[in-house]
């Protein structure tokens, strides 16, 4: 399996804080049966790009010496999670930010303050740069959980979507867990990710979050988890073409 959206650099961002944590998330995906992981710090100044590429260049390699002399079979590729303040719309060139040095660009919103137009313009933008805009964790937005059918107008102009498995159990909030949920079994999702920041909270134990799903007896299809944590996310690191999904409309229902 392969991890597109994880916060396991250490003293980067709000997730691994030292080099031991780093080390244990990465541990702990490995022995969940993960072969890669993007790790995608949070990007929030895109004037101070070369420092932020020397910071991560840095752990990125110190993860991957530290997997290879621990004998750990895991593979640790540079990415990013690019904040989509007002700078993105005046941004030159958002290339240096994808995952893996593929056209597939990781970004995310102000969870309360995002509209449907900023995000159809900050799309507009990534696309005007032949990159691949995909969206992170959609299902926790406030102007997607109270009108489902922005993801279907998000879709119509070329956004993919990765949603978080600790939405899927639950552990970020029922409200979320049912978009999620509905985004999956219609077939609207192009990536599970963790978006881990911690070992004991918001991990990396793929497996385990999986197996939470299916204890908690969640309203699934089991079989769509897996291949969005295998066959996509593959397409990213050898820079192949994620078909955009074909989905039936998404309507909030009443409870």
């Amino acid at each position: 399996m392969i991890d597109i959206h994880a916060h396991i650099l250490p003293q980067i961002d709000d997730g691994a804080q030292t080099k031991t944590m780093s080390f244990q998330m990465c541990e702990m995906a490995a022995k969940s049966g993960v072969s890669d992981i993007i790790a995608t710090p949070h990007m929030l100044d895109l004037y101070a790009g070369d420092e932020f590429a020397q910071k991560v260049n840095a752990r990125v390699d110190f993860l991957n010496r530290l997997m290879e002399e621990k004998g750990i079979a895991l593979r640790i590729h540079k990415g990013a999670e690019v904040y989509a303040s007002q700078d993105i719309l005046y941004a030159p060139d958002l290339k240096p930010y994808t995952l893996a040095g593929s056209r597939y660009l990781l970004f995310e919103f102000d969870f309360a303050q995002a509209t449907l137009h900023y995000a159809k313009e900050v799309a507009s933008i990534i696309l005007s740069q032949d990159l691949i805009p995909v969206l992170a964790h959609p299902e926790r937005y406030r102007f997607t959980l109270s009108d489902y059918q922005n993801i279907n107008r998000l879709a119509e102009c070329g956004v993919l979507f990765q949603c978080n498995l600790g939405s899927l159990t639950g552990e970020l909030g029922k409200r979320e867990s049912v978009l999620a949920r509905e985004m999956l079994n219609a077939g609207a999702v192009s990536f599970l990710a963790t978006d881990a920041h911690r070992v004991e909270f918001r991990n990396t134990d793929i497996n385990g979050m999986i197996e939470d799903i299916k204890e908690k007896k969640k309203k699934v299809d089991y079989t769509k988890l897996k291949p969005l944590l295998t066959d996509n996310p593959m397409k990213i690191i050898r820079g192949e073409r994620v078909e955009n999904p074909s989905f039936a409309t998404l309507k909030k229902k009443l409870f």
